[in-house]
């Protein structure tokens, strides 16, 4: 359990915040903020999984192989980075203790909050019909080495791959970082991710509230609290996005809901409000791959989600390069939209 405990803290700590320095080192606007760091490292883990799963998945590789190139590069990125930004760490040290020095009541009552929360979802869990698929698929994955190979219902072998989860490996992930852990993927779904990923969701709102209001610590400890209570109080049908962050976290359709349209918003704001940089579009366009590789409904969803921003914002700044650089970004979406309809 200590050697799954300290796999689960590097692999789902340790390596997203080393990422996330190479995002950061190229940026002005939050440069030194742990909050971003952390934010942008999951998303480039997220959006470079769904890179390297897809071609395997259809060229019908084993998950061993997976792993060893999925692993091999992130060990060597991760290496780059603290190599690259060693010299970093104790900026981003000292601003993350001058910033705890100046929290506000709200947001304290807000930290209070996120640890109710937690503790419900240790000690409750919510089961859901989805489970059937996703957890199968990945326990299926490690018992035979294989990547969506055998049906989770029955372990009959796919005589096609399912259009409507070939291009979407969430189920991969979890496999990997199941094997990678040596933790079961039921428990790493519902212990392990829905903590987690609580945690990165209120994290992107964090960076998103501190983009609206200026860095302002009080008006965004205000929204934070806001966004809880909505949260909270989202319970009034099944399919709202609160609902899904509060009770099926691990799933895909929530972590498209609950962290990554809110990441593109917030990357939107600093693209087209605080003149973000080229970095700002590469990391807004591995973000939509992570809306491809989490849910099916994020391929569609996240260049929606876009092409509203990019248009808004290019008719306000009478700028067609802002659209051209918007849908440029929207590609691995478009490509992934076309595949589905051919094999569909």
């Amino acid at each position: 359990m200590i050697k799954s405990m300290a796999l689960i803290a590097v692999v789902l700590g340790v390596v997203p915040f080393l990422l996330g320095l190479l995002f950061t080192r190229f940026v002005e606007e939050e440069k030194n903020n742990l909050l971003l760091h952390m934010a942008s490292g999951y998303m480039i883990m997220f959006g470079l999984f769904e890179v390297i799963a897809l071609p395997l998945i259809w060229q019908r590789q084993s998950l061993s192989l997976l792993i060893g190139i999925y692993g091999s590069m992130l060990i060597v990125l991760s290496v780059v980075s603290f190599i690259w930004n060693f010299k970093r760490l104790p900026e981003i040290l000292k601003q993350a203790v001058d910033a705890v020095r100046h929290f506000t009541f709200c947001i304290w009552a807000q930290f209070a909050v996120i640890a109710g929360q937690v503790l419900i979802y240790s000690r409750y869990q919510y089961a859901n019909a989805d489970d059937s698929f996703y957890v199968a698929a990945a326990t299926t994955a490690l018992s035979t080495d294989t990547i969506l190979a055998y049906k989770p219902y029955t372990g009959v072998l796919y005589e096609h791959l399912p259009s409507r989860y070939v291009l979407s490996p969430i189920y991969a992930f979890t496999a990997v970082v199941s094997k990678v852990t040596d933790t079961h993927p039921a428990i790493l779904t519902h212990s392990v991710f829905m903590i987690l990923f609580l945690l990165l969701s209120y994290t992107v709102y964090a960076l998103l509230g501190r983009a609206l209001f200026s860095n302002d610590m009080e008006k965004t400890g205000y929204f934070l609290v806001l966004v809880s209570a909505l949260n909270i109080f989202a319970a009034y049908s099944e399919q709202t996005s609160g609902l899904f962050l509060l009770v099926r976290l691990w799933q895909g359709k929530a972590i498209l809901a609950g962290i990554l349209l809110p990441m593109i918003l917030y990357l939107g704001i600093r693209i087209f409000l605080l003149e973000g940089k080229r970095a700002d579009w590469i990391l807004l366009t591995v973000v939509l791959c992570a809306c491809c590789m989490v849910s099916s409904m994020g391929i569609m969803l996240g260049a929606i989600t876009l092409g509203i921003l990019g248009i808004l914002f290019a008719w306000r700044q009478k700028s067609i390069r802002l659209l051209m650089y918007s849908a440029l970004c929207c590609l691995p979406n478009l490509l992934c939209a076309f595949i589905y309809l051919v094999i569909r």
